[in-house]
């Protein structure tokens, strides 16, 4: 059960986000909230602390604390194009490997045990975690040669749980499904699809099931772009602990979604939630680099397994994502990205005909995810179509649903045809 900081946390985040508390109102007193949560008056203090650093409300002195005139509005950066963010993002990032490369022969010429990660990057990852509301001892970090390795050894280590079978939602990124469907280990599946997740279903598979770990995707999932409500997180984290399930909380596209949207991670308070981290979505593909949270039980034998696999994470690459982290480069260029992915967006909305906006969808910056009427015949509209992505790789078995991805180039009249849209 969230503590009763993070329920007056939630409480007046979800106000704010919903307009209930809107800009330069006064929120009610310390001792109001404290009589109405029924705590202390430091457990309110500290709840408008942390609200305060991440710029919801502030204070005024010998008044109160009022809601920000200015809440997360995104900052206002010179323009960049597509192509000129990857040229910026690649000498930014060479600027840092040819640091690296000074003075530092310890790297290049000896062994360097450390299977946790360089201590510098994760010092800078932890620095990184914080300012995203994720809260963790740098002894509980990790680094990976990328997030498929950190699956790869959670699917493979024993828990504490004593449990063998992976739960994974569906449709989910596809090659997690490929990780568990070719080493033919024991999983079970769950539907979250447009209409949300069954938690009557969840809490019997968690109940009656041998669940080692539960695999979901919390914001932003793949490939459906889906995110978990607040009060849908914290019910999640509490069956995890009633029923002895660990939860795998894969956060890789959390770099563009809302800063209010809290990761389960942070409302886990009984050390269930593993969190991995990927820098391949804001900064690019080829940088093999993961990073993942590990709850004090697992790290030790997280690690012991990492160490037949892995001898050392590339340690040049790990200082120069330390650098990178470290002297704002990261945050800079997630800033030029999010505004370019917005603007895409925007543009993509104005083209895509009104009708498609009237079944489920969801909308990316780069295509338009949509859920086909029931009776719709795939065989004929794939026969129609050049190529379309019809998300079936998202799926460990048979899908299901009925979802087509559209981008930008797609021919939207063929479609809008062949459904008589």
């Amino acid at each position: 059960m969230a503590s009763k900081y993070q329920e007056i946390l939630a409480t007046i985040v979800q106000q704010i986000e919903t307009g209930r508390l809107t800009r330069g109102d006064k929120l009610p007193s310390i001792r109001q909230l404290s009589s109405e949560f029924n705590c202390s008056k430091d457990t309110v203090q500290k709840a408008f602390s942390e609200l305060k650093y991440q710029k919801y409300i502030y204070p005024v002195p010998k008044s109160g604390y009022y809601v920000f005139e200015d809440n997360h509005a995104e900052e206002q950066l010179p323009k960049v194009s597509s192509s000129d963010y990857n040229n910026m993002a690649y000498e930014d990032f060479r600027t840092c490997m040819n640091e690296t490369l000074v003075g530092r022969e310890n790297y290049l010429f000896n062994y360097y045990h450390q299977q946790e990660g360089l201590e510098e990057l994760t010092q800078s990852l932890q620095t990184l975690f914080l300012d995203q509301a994720i809260y963790s001892k740098k002894e509980n970090i990790a680094v990976t040669s990328g997030t498929q390795q950190a699956l790869y050894i959670l699917s493979q280590m024993n828990f504490p749980n004593q449990k063998k079978t992976i739960l994974l939602e569906q449709p989910t990124y596809h090659r997690m499904n490929a990780l568990v469907k070719s080493q033919n280990l024991p999983f079970l599946t769950i539907n979250r699809s447009f209409e949300g997740l069954d938690f009557n279903l969840l809490e019997d598979l968690f109940r009656q099931e041998d669940i080692k770990f539960f695999y979901t995707i919390p914001r932003l999932s793949n490939p459906l772009g889906l995110s978990y409500s607040l009060k849908e997180k914290q019910l999640l984290v509490e069956l995890a602990q009633k029923y002895d399930v660990y939860i795998v909380e894969d956060d890789y596209m959390a770099d563009f979604d809302k800063p209010s949207n809290l990761s389960l991670h942070y409302l886990d308070t009984n050390d269930r939630i593993i969190y991995l981290k990927s820098f391949s979505t804001t900064l690019f593909p080829a940088l093999r680099l993961g990073s993942l949270i590990l709850p004090k039980k697992l790290r030790k034998s997280f690690l012991a397994y990492k160490s037949l696999i892995d001898y050392d994470t590339n340690l040049i690459m790990q200082k120069a994502l330390s650098l990178y982290i470290d002297n704002g480069m990261f945050a800079k260029n997630k800033k030029h990205l999010r505004q370019i992915r917005n603007q895409e967006r925007a543009e993509l909305k104005q083209e895509i005909p009104a009708a498609f906006l009237k079944l489920p969808h969801h909308l990316f910056h780069d295509s338009l995810i949509l859920q086909l009427p029931p009776k719709t015949k795939l065989s004929l509209l794939k026969h129609r179509l050049n190529e379309p992505d019809f998300l079936e790789k998202n799926y460990i078995t048979d899908c299901p649903y009925q979802f087509i991805q559209l981008k930008k180039d797609s021919n939207w009249q063929d479609v809008l045809t062949f459904l008589n849209l």
